[in-house]
């Protein structure tokens, strides 16, 4: 059985541009370490048998492995390269040494899984390889604090110097990310991944006149099961601050602050 295997270029190709068949059942993977594995479902939604590969990787700016390999991870994924069956289903199994990572923060690793179908028998039909990439956060079961509250612990502060800057500490050992960053309805930035105990600089919108009320610093947080939870509070001056859960408004659709 001949697969079509594509050059590097085709296999970083958006996956809007071609439309695959393969789906994960989640858009990203929490590894908890009280277990020896964590799991996902890859899904064949098409009518014909598709290949799969399926390899982990450190986290790179360009998202390219080093010498065209991934890196050496103290993980396990079963099985690495499978053959799905028309509309069939395949589970991958992530399994951690047990020893490698840091003890007292999370770990983020990049699952990939790229799509091989089928060659076409048809004269210059073109089978393109889709690659997809998700997120593998390992949180080490000794971890203090609940996750879900780490967007409303991060501390923000506007610069204390001349200049249109805002600081954000993490100082939960999560991963928190952060969606459409925005000030007074102006974007900030659209996305924001922080990385446990670590520190980001932004730089503020120019807001025109501004109105009698407060700035508000609005944003979106990603949960674990991939969904979003909204964020607001007004800017405090030169002050460190929290930024809480949007509380709900029978006179407004988006809530207030």
């Amino acid at each position: 059985m001949k697969y079509a295997y594509l050059s590097a270029v085709l296999l970083t190709v958006i996956s809007g541009m071609a439309q695959g068949a393969v789906s994960l059942s989640g858009t990203r993977l929490i590894f908890d370490g009280r277990y020896n594995e964590a799991t996902i479902e890859v899904s064949n939604r098409s009518d014909a048998e598709t290949l799969i590969q399926a390899w982990l990787d450190a986290p790179r700016e360009d998202d390219q492995p080093i010498d065209g390999r991934a890196a050496d991870l103290p993980f396990a994924l079963t099985p690495h390269l499978v053959r799905l069956p028309a509309n069939g289903k395949q589970t991958l199994r992530l399994l951690y040494e047990g020893i490698g990572l840091p003890p007292d923060r999370e770990s983020m690793l990049h699952l990939y899984v790229l799509e091989i179908p089928r060659r076409s028998p048809a004269v210059q039909q073109l089978s393109i390889a889709i690659r997809q990439r998700i997120n593998v956060f390992y949180r080490p079961a000794a971890l203090t604090g609940d996750p879900a509250d780490a967007a409303q612990t991060l501390i923000w502060q506007r610069a204390q110097s001349p200049g249109a800057r805002l600081f954000v500490r993490n100082p939960t050992p999560y991963h928190v990310s952060l969606q459409d960053l925005r000030i007074n309805g102006v974007e900030v930035a659209d996305h924001r991944l922080l990385t446990p105990f670590s520190d980001a600089s932004l730089t503020l919108p120019v807001l025109g006149t501004k109105g009698p009320g407060p700035e508000i610093l609005s944003f979106n947080a990603m949960t674990d099961y991939g969904g979003q939870r909204d964020y607001c509070a007004p800017l405090q001056g030169r002050q460190p601050f929290n930024v809480p859960l949007r509380t709900p408004d029978s006179h407004s659709p988006i809530g207030k602050c």
